[in-house]
């Protein structure tokens, strides 16, 4: 725990590294789950690393780094396309189902356990695109514009965003709102990847960058039940991409099947939903 009295700075770094420890803790232990819980389709990831390379040109000479490669359900066809792929991710079970992965498709990738609040894990200038997806809001703005800036190729590169996007009132998009809003309701407001996003973007934008309109790369369609939703975060450490104590993380979730059962009539019920998979992506110029 951080101590009380500590400078600006150092204050911040601390805050940094007991997120950090946290947040790796919640993705080792559902590394197995994961694209359970959270995968995309193999077409749907297949179309988006054919919009990264319209937008970006990304071909066989050039670096991609892949910030919060996780288990790679998204990433993989992004080893197919770069000349170089490096992907980073803290948790070290996630890569390790990523790796699997790589060598089930015969392909080659460097795979790299590292924190992206902490210097990543290239060299200066060394990098063509950079791409993120599900994992920015685990990172502070300033740092991820700083290492951008630091590991793109001069006179200019790419840091792409891979987002899924649900209809507001879609079942899964209704579910979480609310789980939001009984956690902080209890004092303990997630994180927004939306905002963490927008924030990097921003800071971009103002040093020169050129956003392109977001890209839809796919479509799909999922059945998703009530129960899944609260199955899924049971399932998992942790609440809205932050730890919290046991005791809220029961409380919200029983307040929150309660809720849903009135909400949807039946927790069991399959509703379809409508999911889509969008490309962000800002060209940054480097002196």
């Amino acid at each position: 725990m951080c101590r009380k009295g500590l400078a600006i700075g150092d204050a911040k770094r601390c805050r940094q590294a007991e997120q950090t420890i946290s947040s790796t803790v919640l993705y080792e232990d559902q590394a197995t789950r994961f694209d359970e819980r959270a995968g995309i389709p193999a077409r749907a990831a297949e179309a988006a690393a054919d919009a990264l390379v319209a937008i970006t040109g990304l071909g066989a000479g050039d670096t991609l780094l892949d910030v919060g490669a996780g288990t790679g359900s998204l990433s993989l066809p992004l080893a197919r396309r770069a000349g170089r792929y490096v992907g980073f991710d803290r948790s070290p079970a996630m890569l390790d189902v990523f790796r699997a992965r790589l060598v089930d498709a015969g392909l080659a990738a460097e795979l790299v356990v590292a924190d992206g609040n902490a210097r990543w894990p290239v060299d200066d200038r060394a990098v063509s695109v950079i791409f993120c997806a599900r994992a920015l809001h685990h990172l502070d703005p300033e740092h991820v514009v700083a290492e951008t800036r630091r590991v793109l190729r001069s006179p200019g590169g790419w840091l792409a965003l891979g987002r899924v996007r649900r209809p507001l009132d879609s079942p899964k998009s209704v579910m979480r709102r609310q789980m939001r809003r009984l956690l902080a309701e209890r004092g303990h407001p997630g994180r927004s990847a939306d905002a963490g996003a927008e924030a990097v973007l921003a800071g971009l934008a103002r040093r020169g960058g050129r956003r392109e309109e977001p890209r839809v790369a796919a479509r799909w369609t999922v059945e998703h039940r009530p129960a899944d939703s609260i199955a899924a975060w049971e399932g998992k450490g942790g609440l809205a991409g932050i730890d919290v104590p046991a005791e809220v993380k029961a409380r919200v979730l029983a307040d929150l099947a309660a809720w849903a059962a009135e909400r949807f009539g039946n927790l069991d019920a399959a509703l379809p939903q409508q999911e889509s998979l969008e490309i962000t992506a800002i060209h940054v110029p480097i002196a």
